[in-house]
């Protein structure tokens, strides 16, 4: 079938006239069109902000009782993006991990593993989702590069059904997946370099979209000072290092004195920012406990008293 006169009506499935002879090129200029698309997908997602803004806000307000969950789905290179930007969050954010799931079509325990015919199947979304025993308490962000994908769609629809926020993220417009989620985040990426490849481009997109969604949401909810990680779980020498400069620099002590706070905290960075100003360990907790985690306005009282 000619590129030109593809009649797909799914954008990422259709050929693009632009990669015609592609396979014919010299090295460097197909390298060359590849990072150009690349480029593509991440410009694409700056007309999505508004609607990811709108859905990190929303699952803020869900994600601050201690009973609600962040919950990703997927399928294929879709599932495994979401996937990532899930299981980054307890290590980066100090997000509990009893807090959050992923699933995917394909073999939960193996990351490697991605069965194309796991897209279609309903029933293990239908399997999946009774094991999540998902309720109103709960976000679930759902991502499908053509937004049809049979097992996120119906993942996503039981959790609507279930009262549960669906953050719906696809590269297609007019797709189920954003007629079902209470926030659809189009990224219109169209073509792939390569018809139907949608871990490039569409890929691309997803991934900064999801980065900046749960960048965000953690944002709110605490887990970040003036850029500085302050619930990071420092379970080795690169992360307690980090942990000290991060403490000395919010306490404004010097790096030893943070050290011997951290100590005292079993290396929690809040409550040894608070230690560091001068608090006892249970004065820390406590004032972090009554201001709901919220370090920054301990110290704006602090400052004020």
């Amino acid at each position: 079938m000619s590129a030109i006169k593809d009649s797909t009506h799914t954008a990422t499935e259709r050929t693009s006239p632009r990669s015609i002879g592609i396979d014919t090129w010299p090295s460097a200029d197909v390298l060359t069109h590849l990072w150009q698309d690349q480029i593509n997908g991440v410009s694409a997602v700056r007309a999505a902000i508004p609607h990811i803004e709108a859905a990190a806000l929303g699952s803020v307000d869900r994600l601050r009782d201690d009973k609600s969950r962040l919950i990703y789905v997927g399928a294929g290179s879709s599932g495994v993006l979401a996937g990532l930007d899930g299981i980054e969050l307890p290590c980066t954010f100090g997000w509990p991990e009893n807090r959050l799931a992923v699933y995917r079509a394909d073999d939960a325990d193996n990351i490697l593993t991605i069965t194309t015919p796991g897209d279609d199947d309903v029933v293990s979304a239908q399997t999946d989702f009774r094991k999540s025993t998902i309720s109103g308490y709960d976000v679930v962000v759902a991502v499908s590069a053509s937004g049809n994908t049979a097992y996120t769609c119906t993942f996503a629809e039981q959790a609507k059904q279930h009262g549960a926020l669906v953050i719906g993220i696809a590269n297609n417009a007019m797709s189920r997946l954003l007629s079902i989620a209470n926030h659809p985040i189009l990224l219109d990426t169209g073509p792939e370099v390569i018809a139907g490849s949608t871990r490039l481009k569409a890929g691309t997109a997803q991934k900064t979209a999801l980065g900046m969604f749960s960048t965000l949401v953690m944002t709110r909810l605490g887990h970040v000072h003036d850029g500085m990680l302050i619930d990071v779980e420092p379970e080795n020498a690169k992360l307690r290092k980090r942990a000290a400069r991060v403490v000395a620099s919010i306490a404004d002590v010097p790096v030893d004195v943070a050290e011997v706070a951290l100590d005292q905290t079993e290396y929690a960075v809040k409550p040894a920012v608070l230690v560091a100003k001068g608090m006892t360990p249970k004065q820390a907790q406590e004032a972090l406990k009554k201001s709901g985690q919220n370090l920054r306005e301990v110290l704006i009282h602090i400052a004020q008293a």
